[in-house]
């Protein structure tokens, strides 16, 4: 240690030459630890934030173009083996209950264990189809500005925490918020397409 602190020793090429790894040693740590932090860290808060972000987007602007859309066409069955825009948009309430109880549930512990649920079922058995457009559409963007809430409040130190749902393999809260999103642009473009 004490070369390192204190500079290379002199006229010893073989204590020099210790030096110099050490050094180099002690370079590689410092490099190879930064980028760890910066790729776990750093990554999954910018993960986090880029999601929020893109949340507060789309429930800004997409309101108002559901609402544009009449009871009648949102009733329409593209094919018998589809869902209705009413049903497309029912499944979404589904999909935010079910993530609410994992995004609160999830920062209660280091991990949760929740069951699937089976979507067809859900949407079925609530009868999207003869609720009221405008209702729906009232009931998705008021629970959503309310995941939104809980979501931007989640501590850093709770992201990393494990969700098991179904027979999955785990992932960790902030990637189940992340994905939440895209989930919802997907089927919001089946509305919209």
């Amino acid at each position: 240690m004490w070369p390192l602190v204190f500079g290379p020793p002199v006229g010893n090429e073989l204590a020099i030459g210790a030096w110099l790894i050490g050094i180099l040693a002690m370079v590689w740590i410092l490099v190879t630890s930064s980028r760890w932090i910066a790729r776990t860290i750093w990554k999954e808060k910018a993960r986090m934030q880029n999601a929020l972000k893109e949340y507060r987007t789309l429930l800004s602007q997409v309101p108002p173009r559901l609402l544009s859309i009449s009871d009648h066409e949102s009733s329409v069955h593209p094919s018998p083996d589809k869902w209705s825009k009413k049903e497309i948009l029912g499944h979404l309430i589904d999909s935010a209950s079910n993530n609410h109880q994992r995004f609160v549930r999830a920062q209660l512990g280091s991990e949760i264990r929740l069951p699937e649920y089976d979507q067809e079922s859900w949407v079925q058995t609530q009868a999207y189809q003869e609720e009221s457009w405008e209702n729906l559409v009232q009931l998705w963007k008021v629970y959503n500005l309310h995941l939104l809430h809980i979501a931007a409040a989640i501590p850093d130190d709770k992201l990393g925490n494990l969700c098991f749902i179904g027979e999955k393999e785990p992932v960790t809260l902030e990637f189940l918020f992340a994905d939440y999103v895209q989930h919802l642009k997907h089927h919001l473009q089946q509305i919209f397409g």
